[in-house]
C-alpha cells in the first residue's frame, strides 16, 4: 500500500470479492425499521414512462447527478451525463489501497437509519449494510459517527423553539444574524461549554463556531438524532458504481464543462474533450456539481443576480481524512475509556474496518477545519507523521503497529473545493431558499440543494427533486 499520499487518486479499485467477503461477516441486506424522511415527506421520482421523451444533460456524476440521470432514464428520457473526473461518485470515495483487501471511506461515510432515499438504492441494488455506530450505547467505542448531534444541555430550551430548515418564514430567524459563537456568548456560556461545542461543531459541520450561522446549527440540533449509523458493506462507492453501471455509455468522463448557453429554444453546453472544445444541445440541463465548480462555468446569458450571488457566496466545510493501517487491531484490547478527541487537534479517531475480516485494521483520523488546514500546509512526507504523532498520544501502541496510510484533504480537490455546504450568519435566510431554484431551463442538484446538507442521502434526495422538475417542466 501507499505509505505517504498527498491526494488520493480518482480511480479506486473494487471487486465482487470485497462485497461478498464483507457480507459473510454479518452485514445486513435489509432496510432498518421506522424509516423517516429527514426533513419533510419523502418524494421519490415517479418512474412511470413519460408520454414525451426529453433530451436532458446532467453535469456531474456524483450521487445527485447519477440519481437524476438514472431516474430520468427509467422514465424514458434521453440523458447524457458530463463528468469532469475520470470516475463516478464525486465526494463518495472509497480507498482500496490497503493490505488484505481492507478499505476505508475518504468521503461520504454514514448512512443513518432515517436516510430513506439511500436505503431505497441499497435495497434495489442488493447491497448490504453493516452497523457503524449506535447513539444509545453505554460504552464508548471507536465505532461512532463524528457527525452526531449532541448539543449542550443549556441550549435545549432554544432548540425546542426551532423548526429545522424552514425555507419560508423560519422560526427564530433572528438567530441567523448571529454566529453560533455569538449566540453562546449571548447566553453567557462558560468557557468549557464553548470549548465543547467548538469540538462538536467542527466534527458535525467541518467549520468553526465563529463562521457558521446560529440558526443553521440550531436547525441541525433540532433534527431527530439517528438511532444507528451504517456503512455500505464492501464500500460506499458501490452505490455510485451501481448507478453508473446502469447508465453505462450515457456517462462521459473527463469532460469538464466550460460554458452553458440557454434560451427559450434550449440549451447548448460547451465542454472539453481531450483538450478540444465540443458542444451538445438539449432541452434542459441539471447542474449537479458543487457551487465551487459552478463558479467557473460561463453562462450566456448570465443567471439572475440573486442566483449568481448564491453561487459565489455559498461556503463549504473542510475535512482532512486519513485512514491509517495497523498490522493488528490493538484498540480492541484497550481497557477503560476510549477517548474520541485527538490530542492537540479538533477531530476524532474511529475504526474504519468494523465488519471487515482479518487481523489488520484501519483507524481513520477525521480532522476538520483549522486543524486540517494546519496539516494540509505540511509537505507530503510530513502529513502522515503529524497525524500519527497525534494518534500515538491517544493510543501509545499506534507507532508500534503502524504500517502506512493515506491522506485526503478535500479543499485541494479540483472538483470539490471542500466537503459539504454550510451557511454563514445571514445566509440561512438570504441564500438557502434560493439555492435549489431553477433558472429557466437550468435545474440544480447536489447535497447543497437538499433539505439537509452534508449527507449522501441529501444528494440523492436532490437528484429525485431535480429529475421531477425537469420532467414536469412545460417545454
Amino acid at each position: 500500500m501507499r505509505n505517504k499520499v498527498d491526494s488520493l487518486p480518482d480511480e479506486s479499485r473494487c471487486s465482487r470479492r470485497d462485497f461478498l467477503k464483507t457480507l459473510s461477516l454479518g452485514a445486513i441486506a435489509l432496510r432498518p425499521s421506522s424509516i423517516r424522511a429527514q426533513v419533510g415527506p419523502t418524494k421519490f421520482f415517479s418512474r412511470e414512462k413519460t408520454d414525451r421523451s426529453k433530451k436532458i444533460i446532467v453535469i456531474g456524476a456524483g450521487l445527485a447527478g447519477l440519481t437524476a440521470a438514472y431516474e430520468l432514464t427509467l422514465a424514458g428520457h434521453d440523458v447524457t451525463v458530463l463528468e469532469a473526473r475520470n470516475r463516478a461518485g464525486g465526494r463518495v470515495l472509497t480507498v482500496r489501497d490497503f493490505a488484505d483487501d481492507l478499505y476505508a471511506e475518504a468521503g461520504g461515510e454514514w448512512v443513518e437509519h432515517n436516510h430513506d432515499y439511500m436505503h431505497r438504492y441499497v435495497e434495489e441494488f442488493g447491497l448490504g449494510l453493516y452497523r457503524g455506530s449506535f447513539i444509545d450505547t453505554e460504552q464508548e467505542t471507536l465505532n461512532f459517527s463524528p457527525r452526531s448531534r449532541e448539543p449542550h444541555e443549556k441550549l435545549q430550551s432554544i432548540i425546542k423553539q426551532i423548526k429545522p430548515f424552514e425555507d419560508k418564514n423560519p422560526s427564530r430567524a433572528e438567530y441567523d444574524r448571529l454566529s453560533f459563537y455569538q449566540l453562546l456568548k449571548q447566553i453567557n456560556a462558560p468557557a468549557e461549554m464553548i470549548s465543547q461545542m467548538q469540538r462538536e461543531v467542527s466534527n458535525l459541520m467541518a467549520i468553526n463556531i465563529e463562521s457558521i450561522s446560529a440558526l443553521h446549527l440550531l436547525s441541525e440540533f433540532a433534527l431527530p438524532e439517528s438511532r444507528a449509523s451504517f456503512r455500505i458493506a464492501g464500500g460506499n462507492d458501490l452505490v455510485p458504481k451501481s448507478l453508473a453501471s446502469r447508465l453505462s455509455e450515457k456517462i462521459h468522463y473527463s469532460r469538464p464543462v466550460l460554458k452553458i448557453e440557454h434560451n427559450a429554444a434550449g440549451v447548448i453546453v460547451t465542454f472539453l474533450e481531450n483538450g478540444s472544445q465540443q458542444q451538445l444541445t438539449s432541452e434542459r440541463i441539471i447542474i449537479a456539481a458543487p457551487f465551487t465548480c459552478v463558479r467557473h462555468i460561463e453562462f450566456a446569458p448570465a443567471l439572475s443576480e440573486q442566483k449568481m450571488k448564491t453561487i459565489r457566496a455559498l461556503s463549504y466545510g473542510q475535512i482532512l481524512k486519513a485512514p491509517l493501517q495497523f498490522r493488528e487491531r490493538f484498540w480492541l484490547k484497550a481497557k477503560g475509556e476510549r477517548r474520541r478527541s485527538l490530542t492537540g487537534l479538533i477531530g476524532s479517531v474511529y475504526e474504519a474496518t468494523g465488519g471487515q475480516p482479518g487481523p489488520r485494521g484501519l483507524l481513520t483520523a477525521y480532522i476538520p477545519d483549522k486543524s486540517g488546514m494546519e496539516i494540509a500546509r505540511l509537505g507530503v512526507d510530513d502529513r502522515l507523521k503529524k497525524i500519527l504523532a497525534a494518534v500515538t498520544e491517544l493510543h501509545p501502541e499506534a507507532g508500534r503497529y503502524f504500517e502506512g496510510g493515506a491522506v485526503k484533504w478535500w479543499q485541494e480537490d479540483e472538483w470539490a473545493g471542500g466537503t459539504y455546504a454550510y451557511f454563514r450568519p445571514g445566509e440561512s435566510v438570504s441564500l438557502r431558499p434560493r439555492i435549489a431554484e431553477p433558472e429557466g431551463r437550468i435545474h440544480f442538484a447536489g447535497e447543497h440543494t437538499a433539505s439537509w446538507q452534508g449527507y449522501m442521502n441529501g444528494a440523492i434526495e436532490s437528484g429525485h427533486r431535480a429529475a421531477r422538475e425537469a420532467q414536469e417542466a412545460s417545454s
